[in-house]
């Protein structure tokens, strides 16, 4: 093969590392909205206008694993929540005791709550 020919393949290469991270960063960001937006939706549908996120976990999916949002929060009555959804799944909303939120909210490997 010819040096020229060799030039051209790690350019061309190159070129299209580039425009598959490109596409990776932006279906990444695409994923990570959808999860908030969701989770903003849930917000509404609960009647939780203002809160603190605790702890916040989440996992941005790819083709074979679903993209994870999990939080644990306080809401401005002074009640705390685990808020866990996967991508393709219904969101859902559970009810913590103080003292639970705060041991999950210690709690170093994600959330287990």
């Amino acid at each position: 093969m010819r040096p020229s020919a060799i030039v051209l393949l790690l350019i061309s290469y190159a070129v299209l590392m580039v425009v598959f991270f490109k596409l990776n960063a932006r279906n990444n960001r695409r994923r990570r909205e959808g999860l908030y937006e969701t989770f903003e939706t849930a917000m509404r549908q609960h009647g939780i206008r203002t809160f603190e996120i605790i702890k916040e976990s989440i996992h941005i999916g790819n083709n074979f694993r679903p993209s994870e949002l999990h939080r644990i929060l306080l809401d401005d009555t002074g009640h705390y929540f685990l808020y866990m959804h996967a991508s393709n799944a219904q969101p859902t909303l559970t009810p913590l005791t103080e003292e639970r939120a705060l041991q999950a909210a210690q709690g170093e490997m994600g959330i287990q709550a």
